[in-house]
């Protein structure tokens, strides 16, 4: 019996010491994250100031950087879990980490994900801005360089060391999205005149980053977010197929389903999504309906299963 016991105590030693080695091969996994460096080298793009660009400015900055930096851009806490640690948005008006930017600097942070010195943005979702044209682009550089500054200041992002071990593993997703996309890619980009037809609903889908959680076929998908519930189905083949426009653009102002689901603006972002001009609603409506009625994804269809 002695011996059993002794063996039993060799193996949980050996296996509290795998666990150690492998959390520390993690941590140092995550850590070198931040220490890659990319060669980013865009098209330069140039601030646009006309009154017509500043006014598209606007809405793209409403609709795509408000949510995670706030109303005013100043910043604002992204991600707060005491297990696992807080993400800060930061400041990009001209009073915080963009104050010294350049044009060239705007576009490799905001189509490329990178820092002017080379280093990868955190959570930056260029996967989706790589698709906006340079006209949007240029229009964006200019409003955000055009608005009041700012002197409110936030702390780097601080992960656990648990954390680190889950964001070492892969179990985030990707944290530096500039892995995602074709740094070396700096062709010209135009996209489709603006107006309600199918083509310009795609566009703006993709800026929005709408695949990233509803799924390659937009019906359901796991969210990158570990908290949130898979993303839902958004083709004619969930509850969205019943809705007329008013009751999509609805959905979008309140974030209140037809069906009296309440969406949870963390995990969907109908805040600032709401605030799409009405061409750009409609657009996005008339993408989605022309899409095949597609059944939920498995991923979707299990998590519908368990909770119902």
């Amino acid at each position: 019996m002695r011996k059993f016991f002794k063996w039993v105590g060799i193996a949980i030693l050996c296996f509290a010491l795998i666990i150690v080695v492998a959390s520390f091969i993690m941590v140092n996994k995550y850590k070198k994250m931040a220490k890659v460096e990319y060669e980013a080298n865009p098209t330069p793009i140039t601030a646009l100031t006309d009154s017509a660009s500043m006014v598209r400015g606007a809405s793209l900055a409403a609709t795509l950087c408000s949510g995670c930096h706030g109303g005013d851009l100043a910043g604002k806490e992204f991600f707060n879990v005491p297990e696992l640690g807080v993400v800060p948005a930061p400041n990009i008006t001209r009073g915080g980490r963009t104050k010294d930017y350049s044009d060239v600097d705007y576009v490799k942070a905001i189509k490329y994900g990178v820092k002017p010195d080379g280093h990868g943005l955190f959570i930056m979702p260029v996967e989706d801005f790589n698709y906006m044209s340079d006209a949007d682009l240029g229009s964006l550089i200019g409003y955000l360089k055009s608005i009041p500054a700012s002197d409110k200041t936030w702390p780097d992002p601080e992960f656990t060391t648990m954390a680190q071990v889950i964001a070492g593993a892969g179990l985030f997703g990707t944290l530096y999205n500039a892995e995602l996309i074709d740094i070396t890619n700096n062709k010209s980009i135009t996209a489709p005149d603006p107006g309600t037809d199918v083509a310009y609903g795609e566009y703006t889908l993709h800026i929005h980053g709408c695949w990233t959680c509803h799924g390659e076929k937009l019906n359901g998908n796991i969210s990158p977010d570990p908290a949130s519930p898979p993303g839902t189905n958004i083709t004619p083949g969930g509850n969205f197929g019943k809705w007329s426009l008013d009751q999509f653009a609805e959905v979008m102002h309140t974030g209140v389903t037809p069906e009296n689901k309440k969406l949870d603006p963390e995990f969907m972002p109908w805040p600032s999504l709401g605030l799409m001009t009405d061409v750009e609603m409609e657009a996005v409506y008339n993408y989605l309906k022309s899409l095949p009625a597609t059944g939920d994804a498995e991923v979707l269809a299990k998590w519908k299963e368990k909770n119902k």
